[in-house]
């Protein structure tokens, strides 16, 4: 368990271990909420790579966000 001390500007830094567990690198996004006990809950918010799959368990992972990117240009919808 850590203690981290909050910014003026409302700001804290997650511990190392903190981001090991949760598997947080610099760049990712994390969800900020109360939970029904009124206790503060970050949690990692998945891209859309770590999410590929997930629905469809045969497609391929990696590169997902690029095919997606070709398939709206070539549609229109960029």
């Amino acid at each position: 368990m850590s203690v981290v001390k909050v910014t003026r500007k409302r700001q804290i830094t997650l511990p190392k271990e903190v981001c090991d567990k949760l598997g947080i690198s610099p760049g990712d996004f994390v969800r900020v909420y109360i939970d029904e006990r009124g206790r503060a809950v970050v949690e990692k918010v998945l891209s859309i790579d770590e999410l590929a799959g997930s629905l469809n368990p045969g497609k391929a992972l990696r590169g997902l966000a690029e095919e997606l990117d070709v398939e709206r240009r070539a549609s229109g919808r960029a």
